[in-house]
């Protein structure tokens, strides 16, 4: 058994253990003596709470599951740092090394190799999904309208790349196609279905419009409220892609609170024009999701997620039959069990 399939088959907390050292190992590349550190999330990525001596705070970000290239890596901290300059969006401030770069990297033994990990300044305030309002989406799509402005203008450095969402998976791993006993004929045959006319779906909306950086991630988990102010983080989803895609990431989360729903996309229209795309194909963007998630889910070493797959795989199949059946995406479905 590999490092990595025992580092998988440990519960979240010897998790946490493993990750805890390496990331006081990978502060080490800062210019900063830390007073504590916390466990903040862990997940897809792991991020800790750093408190230093002299009484500043910042978020560390070790990328666990994340298989982001170095180029990729580059590109999405450039463009925050670009953003935390250029633009009014409240993101978190990438913090240089010692050696004055932008990322540094760490050996985990546990799981046999090194990963990535990046410092940032620290973000106040609760998560927006604790509270949701109409006000918070409204300022969510005028983040979002902001971003988009900021990146029709922008340009990636010359060693940077980003995948494009013009495909389903975001030109990644496949996990969807390995064995898997979740994965019954059953299911495999619903998938057979779903992902060549999503797939089409995502060609026409990716060429319907110039492509640019995004985040592709913006869900209210990953927004800040704090004295009236929202704050966007966690970038590391970010893709080559259009307007469209961004907004139907937001959604799928939304949904069916229609007053968010209908508050996000005031709030972008407010700045900039909505994009053009039909019914049909801004369904397909939401099914993508799922399929999406679903396939990382499959390919995560999380304890956390890997608990919560079976739930997870059950509900996805129930909304992607409905959605064959009826060309519409919807959580709430009977039959669909609620994972938290």
């Amino acid at each position: 058994m590999t490092p990595a399939e025992q580092f998988e088959l440990l519960s979240a907390r010897s998790q946490v253990v493993r990750l805890r050292a390496a990331a006081f190992e990978a502060l080490t590349a800062y210019p900063l003596e830390v007073a504590r550190l916390r466990l903040v999330y862990h997940g897809y990525n792991t991020t800790f709470r750093v408190d230093t001596i002299d009484q500043r705070t910042f978020a560390l970000r070790i990328n666990v599951n994340s298989h982001k290239t170095a180029s990729e890596l580059r590109a999405e901290m450039a463009w925050i740092d670009a953003l935390s300059r250029d633009t009014e969006v409240s993101v978190p401030v990438p913090q240089l090394t010692s050696a004055g770069g932008l990322t540094t990297a760490v050996w985990v033994p546990s799981l046999g190799r090194q990963l990535p990990a990046a410092l940032f300044g620290w973000l106040s305030g609760p998560n927006v999904e604790e509270r949701a309002a109409p006000v918070h989406l409204r300022a969510a799509g005028q983040a979002t309208a902001r971003m988009h402005t900021h990146a029709e203008q922008w340009s990636l450095p010359p060693d940077a790349s980003l995948p494009a969402s013009d495909e389903l998976f975001m030109h990644g791993s496949q996990y969807l196609q390995v064995d898997h006993p979740l994965l019954t004929p059953e299911r495999r045959e619903v998938l057979e279905h779903v992902i060549p006319q999503v797939q089409q779906h995502f060609a026409a909306v990716f060429g319907s419009a110039t492509p640019h950086v995004l985040h592709a991630d913006l869900h209210l988990a990953n927004m800040k409220w704090y004295r009236g102010r929202l704050s966007v983080f966690d970038f590391d989803d970010c893709v080559i892609g259009v307007p469209a895609h961004d907004l139907g990431v937001s959604t799928y989360y939304l949904r069916p609170r229609r007053e968010l729903v209908d508050a996000l996309f005031e709030g972008y229209a407010s700045l900039r024009p909505l994009p053009a795309v039909s019914h049909d194909r801004f369904e397909a963007l939401l099914v993508g999701r799922n399929v999406l998630l679903l396939n990382e889910l499959l390919g995560t070493s999380s304890a956390d997620f890997r608990d919560m797959l079976p739930t997870y795989a059950a509900n996805t199949f129930v909304k992607l039959r409905h959605y064959l059946d009826h060309g519409e995406f919807r959580h709430d479905l009977p039959g669909v069990v609620p994972l938290f």
